[in-house]
């Protein structure tokens, strides 16, 4: 795979995903787009692979879009996001390791995750509409934070910091900045040590879950719930707990 601006490396069973422009503070621009859903993709594709990392190299994790190139003159909604991977069937675990802005685009990136890791001086801001902008996630996010919260960042295009952000919910921890990797990697291993099958199908439950009535949901659970307990982790787990053993999962 050949990349240009998102690095992606693979040890164990963990993968590690960095956004790479930081001369553009990790500008997303259409390149990073697809390169970033190729990653996704291959990450799920990978038997091996059961968690990831998302960081960004440099100053900060994204400033968001790259409007380098100024506003369309006739725009038109695409509905094409190849780098969210709740749109792309991505069920496997995404650790982000989060430092400074998270804007725009950028922060929806970081939503996207599962786990949040994050430092004493990371924001977060939608500064959207003082340019005029409907922001595309707006339809997205009363379903993963509160509406009120959802509010608060949309609305107004105020900053969120890491307190406010911790408190409501928005990231998961807040650490020193040279321990954000290692808390980062610790959540990841940890993810990594459980039943890949179990693991990717509670959070396809969540996702596909989130926006069905509840006979939809019912008919989701009980599809992925079938599939997961005839699978071979629903068998080595029940050997491993007889035998009070750590379970060696397949990669499959």
């Amino acid at each position: 795979m050949d990349l240009t601006t998102v690095e992606y490396e693979k040890k164990g069973h963990i993968a590690y995903v960095a956004l790479n422009r930081p001369d553009k503070l990790n500008a997303m621009d259409a390149t990073m787009h697809e390169e970033l859903g190729q990653v996704w993709q291959d990450f799920q594709a990978d038997p091996k692979l059961r968690a990831a990392i998302l960081s960004g190299n440099g100053r900060c994790f994204s400033a968001g879009a790259d409007l380098s190139g100024g506003a369309p003159e006739n725009y038109k909604y695409t509905g094409n996001f190849p780098d969210i991977t709740r749109t792309r069937g991505v069920y496997k675990p995404i650790v982000a390791a989060l430092h400074s802005h998270c804007v725009g685009y950028g922060m929806w990136i970081a939503m996207d995750t599962d786990i949040r890791i994050a430092t004493a001086d990371v924001s977060f801001w939608l500064p959207e509409p003082q340019w005029g902008i409907a922001t595309i996630p707006a339809a997205w996010f009363p379903r993963i934070m509160p509406w009120a919260i959802a509010s608060e960042l949309l609305l107004s295009a105020d900053r969120v910091n890491a307190e406010r952000a911790r408190e409501v919910g928005l990231i998961n921890k807040v650490v020193a900045d040279d321990q954000l990797m290692a808390e980062a990697e610790k959540a990841a291993h940890r993810l990594a040590e459980l039943s890949p099958k179990a693991v990717q199908g509670m959070k396809e439950l969540m996702v596909r879950g989130s926006s069905l009535d509840y006979t939809a949901v019912d008919q989701v659970t009980n599809f992925v719930q079938t599939r997961v307990m005839n699978s071979n982790d629903r068998k080595v787990g029940a050997q491993a707990f007889a035998s009070k053993k750590t379970p060696e999962w397949p990669d499959e």
